[in-house]
């Protein structure tokens, strides 16, 4: 009698200060869900990963379902009776979970400007949903959201069937995306919801967000999922042997923010060389391209762009390195691209000329 006693006593207590604090859950369920990402998540491939995100999908899309077609409680199942309780904290933590996700894995596979673009196209969805005038719409954000999650998993799910990325895989995933949105619509109409409420309050927004996932796409914003970038460096030289890449940094010990030679000392006859790990799932197989460019009066200019074929399945990633031996003086970059020029990384490099022929001792690391 006194267990129970005490257990009413804290379920009540409970109660008041959910009551109290109820428009703070969903931020911290958010926040919940960012973190027990950020401790279990893998790499993008992970089956752990790809599974769990199908199924937080499903159980999200339910509870947007019931937005539109609420269930009534039922005595006789508690569980059914907490899950219409808590559907809202509960749609916040599994989006906070997949948009944590999926935030790491866009600002892995690119550079930081554009990954800070699509951030910011993230945060200002989360940030609305917080204010009253978004509350308010309700249904409307709740489905942006659920589409942004939606097709946020299926640009790099259908990459990684395919074992390809480009402009027609992308647009397989937005196809899929959009049929299931007017599929969900649907169901809905023939469960009797009026139909213009459908079309203003689900399927409108979700087609919104389509649309600007397509034009972040072809503005080459969208960081190109499931490639990544694991080390990307400037060096004197790079071999190979044995399996292994041995690359020759002259850097200073103290200089240790630097990925090898930015600052790069050349004497006559150097070749400058970038090395880079490429990440890609198993069963991947495509090309990617090295891009070098020059800081000139006009802008960047483009020097030259090598070619160079990857495959997949290695955790620390594909390696490769390509040099150059005729370059001036001043400042460059380097970007790895994907064919169609979506950005994966990138690493700036000073070039200084230096005539004299002092000898130099180089640190030698195997990767």
């Amino acid at each position: 009698m006194e267990i129970t006693n005490n257990f009413k006593e804290y379920q009540q207590k409970f109660i008041q200060f959910k009551d109290k604090y109820e428009r703070f859950f969903p931020a911290a369920f958010f926040v919940l869900g960012f973190s027990f990402d950020l401790i279990t998540l893998g790499e993008i491939d992970d089956l752990s990963n790809i599974i769990s995100q199908a199924i937080y999908l499903l159980i999200s899309g339910h509870i947007l379902f019931l937005y539109f077609h609420p269930l009534n409680p039922n005595d006789q199942n508690k569980f059914l009776n907490y899950y219409i309780e808590y559907k809202d904290d509960l749609f916040h933590f599994l989006l906070g979970s997949l948009l944590s996700a999926f935030t790491i894995f866009y600002f892995k596979s690119s550079s930081f400007a554009n990954s800070f673009i699509f951030l910011i196209f993230i945060a200002i969805l989360l940030i609305a949903n917080e204010t009253k005038l978004f509350q308010k719409l309700g249904q409307l954000i709740k489905a942006a959201l659920y589409m942004l999650c939606l097709v946020s998993y299926l640009i790099y799910i259908v990459p990684i069937i395919f074992g390809k990325t480009g402009l027609i895989y992308f647009l397989i995933s937005a196809l899929i995306a959009f049929c299931f949105s007017i599929l969900k619509g649907y169901i809905l109409h023939v469960n009797k919801l009026d139909k213009n409420l459908i079309i203003k309050q689900l399927v409108v927004p979700q087609i919104i967000v389509l649309l600007i996932f397509n034009i972040l796409y072809l503005t080459k914003i969208i960081p190109p999922v499931p490639l990544s970038i694991k080390h990307i460096g400037i060096y004197h030289k790079v071999e190979k042997e044995n399996g292994d890449y041995i690359t020759y940094s002259n850097k200073k010990w103290y200089n240790f923010w630097s990925n090898g030679d930015q600052n790069f000392n050349a004497q006559p006859n150097d070749r400058v060389y970038v090395f880079a790990k490429v990440f890609a799932p198993a069963g991947f197989e495509g090309k990617v391209f090295i891009h070098w460019l020059k800081d000139t009066k006009d802008g960047w200019k483009t020097s030259d762009r090598i070619p160079l074929e990857i495959t997949g399945g290695r955790r620390e990633g594909f390696r490769g390195y390509a040099y150059k031996s005729n370059y001036t003086k001043g400042d460059w970059q380097v970007r790895i691209e994907t064919a169609n020029g979506l950005e994966i990384g990138r690493i700036n490099l000073e070039i200084l000329k230096n005539d004299n022929s002092v000898e130099r001792k180089f640190k030698m690391v195997r990767r």
